[in-house]
């Protein structure tokens, strides 16, 4: 990244206790879910990578979704920094994982494919969000970046939230369309895009992977009719 270039940040936590046990929902609540063992070990080694993408800087700002997987992957990321390096933390509501209101490991296979032929980004959960409201709090969370003063872009910004989460807020940062927004593949635990704040414009610095239909022939498709 060019001197001077100031740089955002947006990843995804480590993998939690609910990404190998789906039954895990029936006994802890959702903000109360921790990280699996492994994704202890996988944010530790995030932490090394992500010092050199700090570079010469003494400085790095977190911005959390309110949940403990996230806040625990974020305190091994910090705990991993060198004593020069000045951090701070702040959890962000907007940016909280999409509500699922009265999903079950009984009903959740039937609600997921209902899901997925609605449009994730226009589904309703029963009891929870839709794809609509989520879609205005990381709007709001977008413009609250665009609009912040130039000296917060100063300080290296990393913004820690969930897997379909992550997707949601590069589309409000970016503007992109459903269809594209749908053709990408969900974002592995600890992956991590860069962007780049030049001139009061925002840049992604990496490629966004492709859903891959093939490797997974039993994919739902959007009715579109």
């Amino acid at each position: 990244m060019p001197p001077g270039i100031k740089k955002l940040f947006v990843m995804r936590h480590a993998e939690s206790l609910e990404d190998v046990d789906k039954t895990a929902y029936e006994r802890i609540a959702d903000e109360d879910m921790p990280l699996s063992s492994h994704g202890r070990e996988q944010a530790a080694a995030f932490a090394s990578a992500f010092l050199n993408e700090l570079g010469s800087s003494d400085q790095v700002r977190l911005i959390l979704s309110p949940s403990k997987r996230v806040l625990e992957t974020a305190k091994i990321v910090v705990s991993a920094l060198p004593p020069g390096i000045n951090w701070s933390l702040a959890t962000e509501r907007l940016i909280r994982k999409q509500n699922w209101g009265t999903v079950t490991v009984h009903n959740r296979s039937d609600i997921e494919k209902e899901r997925y032929r609605a449009g994730v980004l226009r589904y309703q959960f029963p009891g929870g969000e839709s794809g609509a409201e989520i879609l205005f709090r990381f709007d709001l969370f977008a413009q609250k970046l665009k609009q912040a003063p130039e000296d917060f872009w100063e300080v290296p910004t990393l913004v820690i939230t969930h897997g379909f989460e992550f997707r949601v807020l590069l589309k409000s940062l970016f503007g992109w369309t459903e269809k594209y927004f749908e053709s990408l593949a969900h974002p592995q635990n600890c992956e991590m895009k860069r962007l780049a704040y030049d001139k009061k414009t925002l840049h992604l610095l990496d490629e966004m992977q492709i859903h891959d239909a093939s490797g997974n022939p039993d994919f739902i498709k959007r009715q579109t009719s």
